[in-house]
């Protein structure tokens, strides 16, 4: 008779070549991730199809905002810091890509120089103000009220100076930026042809991917962490400025890429560097869920869309129903449309 470690072989085998076979099969689709993401972005694609011009261009606006408000969230909703002064790094964004067409759009390759800037500038703004904050231990109510100082005496500026910013009366009359190969085949990016939306729909998708992955990642764990104990991270030994720096600094360049987009779709003017657009960003979050990223963007595009309705229908009392709507969220859904939803979701199920 043989030994049982041989009578065993076979059966081990079997089991062998079922786990292969388990492996080899191939993985059933995540359905849910399919309708979460795939839906949306299938409409947002073929929007243009059955709307006209003016909605088309109206959503890529919005759309814009709606990166804004993602990388806002991702400060705010992730990390805990609230700024007043986002607006500021869109506008700067904003106003490196126009300005650079302005002066400098008979160079092939320009909307790349711009684009670069639209980059840059609000980086290494960020940099220096949030070195300055976060390791000189300024944080809570007093950041948020640096912001706000940074946001009205960089308005002013861009107010007064008009022979270089256009003041009030904005930036206008510059050429169109272009992609492709400088000097040999660009395209223009305006939104009369569908490439300015086009172009803002896949930096969205490219923008939320990469969001959700930073804060899926240990990075994000500990963006959570700060959020809720700041001093049981450093005592654990991370460095909470550093860490606050980075996705300011982040969250800051996002709101760039924001701006620059903007360009082709919206009117560059002292407005969009102002607290009350700050302030309105802040709205977009809050009323969508921080948090959580794509509430940021429901957010933006609720509250605007909202708001033309109502400039439409009630011309002098719709800042003051945005208001009492803003307060209704805050004070009887905290979470947001999304929280509201969730809950909404979570009460189904169990029923």
């Amino acid at each position: 008779m043989k030994p049982d470690s041989q009578l065993s072989r076979p059966e081990s085998t079997t089991h062998q070549h079922d786990a292969v076979r388990q492996g080899m099969r191939p993985k059933a689709p995540n359905w849910r991730a399919i309708v979460k993401y795939g839906v949306p972005l299938a409409l947002l694609l073929t929007f243009p199809l059955f709307s006209g011009s003016y909605q088309t261009n109206l959503l890529a606006k919005f759309l814009t905002y709606g990166i804004l408000a993602v990388s806002l969230d991702l400060l705010w909703g992730y990390a805990g810091v609230l700024s007043f002064a986002h607006g500021v790094f869109f506008g700067l964004g904003a106003y490196g890509l126009a300005l650079t067409l302005q002066y400098l759009g008979h160079i092939p390759g320009a909307t790349y120089i711009g684009l670069a800037l639209a980059v840059l500038l609000p980086t290494l703004v960020a940099l220096f103000i949030g070195y300055a904050m976060f390791y000189g231990r300024v944080g809570g109510v007093y950041f948020a009220i640096v912001t706000f100082a940074l946001g009205t005496i960089l308005q002013s500026i861009t107010i007064v100076w008009i022979e270089f910013t256009g003041g009030l009366n904005g930036l206008y009359a510059f050429p169109d930026p272009s992609l492709g190969i400088p000097g040999v085949w660009e395209f223009a990016i305006t939104s009369t042809n569908l490439s300015a939306y086009y172009v803002v729909v896949v930096t969205l998708a490219l923008a939320y991917m990469a969001t959700r992955r930073l804060v899926k990642s240990p990075f994000g764990q500990t963006l959570r962490a700060i959020d809720n104990n700041e001093e049981r991270v450093a005592f654990l030994g991370y460095s909470v400025p550093a860490v606050k720096l980075t996705i300011f600094v982040i969250s800051c360049a996002l709101a760039g890429v924001a701006g620059a987009l903007y360009v082709p779709v919206g009117f560059v003017s002292a407005e969009i560097m102002g607290i009350l657009f700050s302030t309105a960003v802040i709205v977009w979050v809050a009323v969508g869920g921080r948090g959580t990223l794509y509430g940021a963007l429901i957010g933006a595009l609720v509250v605007n869309y909202l708001q033309v309705f109502m400039s439409d229908v009630l011309t002098f009392y719709w800042y003051l129903l945005i208001g009492l709507f803003f307060i209704v969220i805050v004070l009887f859904w905290p979470n947001g449309i999304v929280g509201l939803l969730q809950r909404l979701s979570q009460r189904l199920r169990h029923q």
